[in-house]
């Protein structure tokens, strides 16, 4: 970091890092290189607006000219968007309603503290606005980290259930990056080696936090998975995610996880070829005439049950009447509206009650 710039923001969370030492092996790093750093530790789950641009300013008073984020997807996503304003503009907002980020900002490098979200390795910050309860992702080019360091060690701060919730959020960006409508012969090989990482070795670490060959295998496939979306797209159980999680105060993995199944049974015939070729990459028995789809999403299913995440939007108190609520024609992005079946408005409803 010394030679990328002359002083940084150091960009993280309200505790985690403290309390397991992370942030102390850092700064302890850049004090012994000389390298000057402030630090805006108060990034929330799902980091809002007003968080990035309260770290702007904080990034902008210390004159710094790089961003480190030391974190989850969280700490993440508020760096990148935080790096590609800094020394020109003080707020995201513009850009998070439509605006494009023409030019670059100043260097973001990352270090993530969990497997799953995959912001290191891709061009999108998500965020959202509490207001409206309206979460979406701000896309550029110039989104992407000058530096990625991914050190398995720096997972092992994660207790059980953050690991699960990461790891499935991975998992289902591999498996829609697999069958996505933009992918290609290299995100399709990226994405089928991240499906097979994570769905042997995250049971693994959940069970076992302290296994550092499976905390490895986790992170890589974290990663790979994170490069095959960056190079083709998420699907719909990210985007229908993205309006039932800040609704219903869901957690991103969570959410991804308990739709996904229900995604799969919905496209089991644009998608026969894939899913097909998902079924027998993680050798599950093709039997009783199922079709592939039905294969995996029940294995999927006990997967869930295995990492023990919760497989139900009525285990987050959520009442079948709300469901219509979240599907506002301003708030369904590309992911749903790209996908190969195409969705009306009464299949998104009952495609949500299934889930209930």
């Amino acid at each position: 970091m010394k030679d990328i710039g002359g002083e940084a923001l150091i960009v993280t969370g309200r505790k985690a890092v403290r309390e397991h030492g992370i942030l102390n092996q850092i700064t302890t790093s850049l004090d012994r290189a000389g390298v000057l750093y402030s630090i805006f530790d108060e990034v929330e789950p799902e980091p809002s607006l007003t968080t990035v641009d309260r770290a702007i300013d904080c990034g902008f008073s210390a004159k710094c000219d790089m961003v480190l984020s030391i974190g989850g997807g969280s700490a993440l996503d508020c760096g990148k968007a935080v790096a590609c304003l800094l020394g020109k503009e003080r707020s995201i907002r513009p850009y998070f309603y439509g605006a494009r980020l023409v030019q670059p900002g100043v260097p973001w490098v990352a270090l993530p503290t969990t497997a799953g979200t995959g912001s290191e390795m891709t061009s999108n910050s998500v965020l959202t606005d509490y207001e409206l309860n309206f979460k979406k992702s701000v896309r550029s080019p110039f989104l992407v980290a000058r530096m990625v360091i991914i050190d398995p060690l720096f997972t092992l701060s994660m207790n059980p259930y953050v690991t699960a919730v990461s790891g499935i959020d991975a998992l289902v960006q591999g498996i829609e990056a697999f069958t996505s409508p933009h992918s290609n012969p290299v995100s399709g090989v990226l994405a089928l080696e991240a499906v097979e990482l994570l769905w042997r070795y995250l049971p693994e670490v959940v069970r076992n936090g302290k296994d550092v060959q499976s905390r490895e295998f986790v992170a890589k496939g974290s990663m790979m998975s994170a490069m095959a979306f960056a190079n083709s797209s998420s699907g719909a159980a990210h985007g229908f995610s993205h309006l039932i999680g800040p609704e219903f105060s869901i957690p991103h993995g969570e959410a991804c996880g308990l739709l996904l199944p229900h995604i799969i049974r919905y496209n089991h015939e644009v998608f026969f070829a894939k899913y097909l070729q998902l079924v027998q990459r993680l050798g599950l028995e093709e039997n009783n005439g199922h079709y592939p789809a039905e294969l995996l999403a029940s294995a999927f299913e006990d997967l869930l049950r295995r990492v023990g995440l919760r497989m139900k939007l009525r285990d987050f108190q959520v009442q079948k009447n709300q469901l219509e609520t979240v599907l506002r024609e301003d708030n369904i992005g590309k992911n749903i509206t790209e996908n190969p079946r195409p969705f009306r408005r009464e299949d998104m409803i009952e495609l949500l009650k299934s889930a209930w």
